[in-house]
């Protein structure tokens, strides 16, 4: 059993490429954006149908449902149109979040906690005075895009400060109040509302402009009902009605601790948020879809036409004779995957023939004749072997002779036909060979009425013949006309 065990192991380590790490990598990291976006985005009801349909998509494929797989396939611009507009906020959010991940964003001013205890204070009288009011404090996203006019203060938090703006007799005490860092830099801003009204349950506008800013940012929101003087925060999407003022501070506090001070326990803050077990969770996901759609282990099988080449063969005297093959049919094997990225049209048999005996020889076709990948191997080829006749050519030298046809006009006669060179030298196979001279193209002695000279090309029985290098194949023929007394 245990024997049985190592062995699977070990085919499965042999399996696995470094491009296979990176793959499931790159997969994690999208899969830990798409769940911590899924976790906290107000579309979760339509994300998850839309992760669904995936899944049937999957199963279909898998399981070959042909017809719901080809329905869904033909569905992918309409679905992707549809996530595009229905996610369009929270995919921004989610580039805005990258963009301000700690390499790429500025140095954020520091909040003391002086300063969330100064709007803890306020927020608390207030609520006991009845008094509205929403507290906007930035974390790490950038908000000017979410928000709508103001009035620019650069002020340092303070508790009369704060009761001022939101003084009943204030022109802006309707509107939010942001602090970045220790300052406030805007007052009477108009935030985004929210359309997720079943959130929140009596709040009225206040609540819905503090919940549509905690959806659109990380920002933490502080809203205090002038109706009921109860104290609510707003943050990741999620509106919290505080069953005590005092629990106010404690918010404040956790979100100064993660958005402005570096601790030393960064990391097991970070597992508390649960983004270690989301990301240990997408690493788990990304190796299932590996396993699922990529890891093939069983070897399989597929035959090629593949063409032949004989390379570097160096006797300018010797050449395969015309019956050599030319293609085979080789059977390939591996894995499934190492396939996908075979291009058929590559795949070519090769055999150097430099240094080797002219003789008739026996080449056999192997793995390594043929370009393949490192995955793949050679299983058969049909044929195997090939059967290799070479022909030897040796030098000659053979007379031109001109052939004729037709006949010249009447009144005239032919007085000689003399080529030049009158012989030409010749490669000629040394077994095969049956002529005695070479032979021009034919001259019509019809279009001949004078004394000329022409040029006509040798032509040469390529099976018996060759022309050596520099040698042309053309030749001068002068032909002597001579007009009879009549």
């Amino acid at each position: 059993m245990l024997q049985e065990v190592s062995e699977v192991f070990n085919n499965l380590m042999r399996g696995i490429r470094i491009v296979d790490i990176l793959d499931v990598a790159v997969i994690s990291f999208f899969l830990y954006i798409v769940l911590n976006w899924l976790r906290e985005s107000a579309s979760k009801q339509s994300l998850i149908s839309f992760f669904l349909l995936l899944i049937v998509y999957t199963i279909a494929r898998l399981t070959g449902m042909y017809l719901t797989e080809l329905l869904i396939e033909g569905l992918f611009i309409i679905i992707l149109l549809g996530v595009l507009i229905i996610f369009q906020s929270d995919m921004r959010r989610i580039f805005d979040r990258i963009g301000n991940w700690s390499f790429l964003r500025k140095p954020t001013p520091s909040l003391s906690s002086i300063t969330t205890g100064t709007v803890a204070e306020a927020a608390i009288k207030m609520a006991e005075n009845y008094t509205g009011a929403l507290i906007v404090i930035k974390g790490k996203e950038e908000w000017d895009r979410h928000i709508q006019g103001g009035i620019e203060l650069n002020g340092q938090v303070t508790i009369p400060l704060l009761h001022s703006i939101f003084n009943t007799k204030a022109p802006g005490h309707d509107g939010a109040v942001l602090l970045d860092g220790n300052t406030i830099t805007k007052f009477a801003v108009h935030l985004p509302l929210s359309t997720h009204l079943y959130k929140l349950g009596r709040g009225g506008t206040r609540h819905t402009a503090a919940l549509g800013m905690a959806e659109a940012c990380d920002a933490l929101v502080v809203v205090v009902s002038e109706e009921r003087g109860i104290i609510s925060i707003a943050k990741d999407g999620q509106l919290e009605e505080l069953s005590s003022p005092g629990e106010l501070k404690k918010h404040l506090d956790d979100f100064w601790e993660e958005n402005y001070q570096s601790s030393p326990s960064s990391l097991t803050k970070w597992w508390q948020k649960r983004s270690a077990r989301t990301a240990m969770a997408s690493v788990a996901l990304a190796i299932v879809m590996w396993f699922s759609f990529s890891f093939q282990p069983d070897t399989v099988y597929r035959t090629f036409s593949v063409p032949i080449e004989y390379r570097n063969l160096q006797d300018a005297h010797v050449v395969l004779k015309e019956s050599v093959p030319l293609k085979t049919r080789i059977t390939l094997s591996g894995p499934e995957r190492a396939f996908r990225t075979l291009d058929p049209s590559d795949l070519v048999v090769s055999f150097n023939l430099s240094g080797g005996s002219v003789e008739d020889s026996t080449l056999e076709i192997e793995t390594t004749n043929i370009n393949l990948p490192p995955e793949l191997s050679l299983y058969e080829a049909s044929p195997d072997i090939l059967e290799l006749t070479f022909k030897n050519f040796e030098p000659i030298e053979l007379p031109i002779m001109i052939p004729t046809k037709g006949k010249l006009a009447e009144g005239l006669s032919l007085i000689s036909i003399q080529p030049k060179p009158a012989s030409i030298k010749l490669l000629a196979d040394s077994a095969g060979r049956e002529q005695d001279s070479a032979y021009t193209e034919a001259i019509n002695l019809n279009d001949i009425t004078e004394s000329t000279t022409i040029e006509r090309k040798i032509e040469l029985d390529k099976h018996s013949f060759q022309l050596p290098k520099g040698t042309s194949a053309t030749v001068s023929i002068q032909i002597k006309i001579q007009k009879e007394n009549g």
